[in-house]
């Protein structure tokens, strides 16, 4: 028996297809900065509308809508057994480092100012620029996109940087549905 939340019909997988490659160019384009502020008004306006966002959301929430959507999506088109759990925004940030020692005393640093990282793993370090072989990973709560988790990208760079550190970039956390 379906839930109250689910729709009459089915979704066509072309269709589901289709939705997925859409939400993700969406995403996509917010995350890259490219998102014309009629757009970005239109999405606000109709997630709202469905319930997705509250009023006047700002490009954080609009991008972890989406990447939800997205994944609802999937999960009606059957790539996911079970619904997925909402994806909470946290996401981890990658520091990379030429030599363990480094990596560990980065990381020790960081938990010493009350951040959760990982232990140091060796990586093949293409995603950076410079020589890394080792990488630690901490995680935060704010939200892509916005002035919380641009500042603590740089007060973490900054920190990786006194370790002979660079930053890598961010990635969502998986959820556990």
């Amino acid at each position: 028996m379906a839930s109250d939340d689910s729709a009459p019909r089915p979704l066509h997988r072309r269709d589901a297809a289709a939705l997925i490659r859409i939400t993700a160019v969406l995403e996509g384009h917010l995350l890259s900065g490219e998102s014309d502020p009629h757009l970005v008004a239109a999405l606000n306006r109709h997630l709202e509308g469905a319930g997705l966002v509250e009023a006047d959301a700002g490009l954080p929430d609009l991008r972890l809508a989406l990447a939800n959507l997205n994944q609802r999506i999937r999960y009606a088109a059957g790539e996911h057994d079970a619904p997925p759990a909402p994806d909470t925004g946290e996401a981890d940030q990658y520091f990379g480092f030429a030599d363990s020692t480094a990596a560990e005393a980065f990381a020790e640093s960081a938990a010493a100012r009350g951040e959760t990282a990982t232990a140091p793993v060796a990586v093949d370090g293409r995603a950076y620029d410079d020589e890394v072989s080792w990488q630690v990973a901490v995680r935060t709560t704010e939200l892509p996109l916005s002035a919380a988790f641009d500042r603590h990208v740089l007060r973490l760079a900054a920190l990786a940087g006194t370790h002979g550190g660079s930053y890598g970039g961010w990635g969502s956390v998986p959820t556990v549905s």
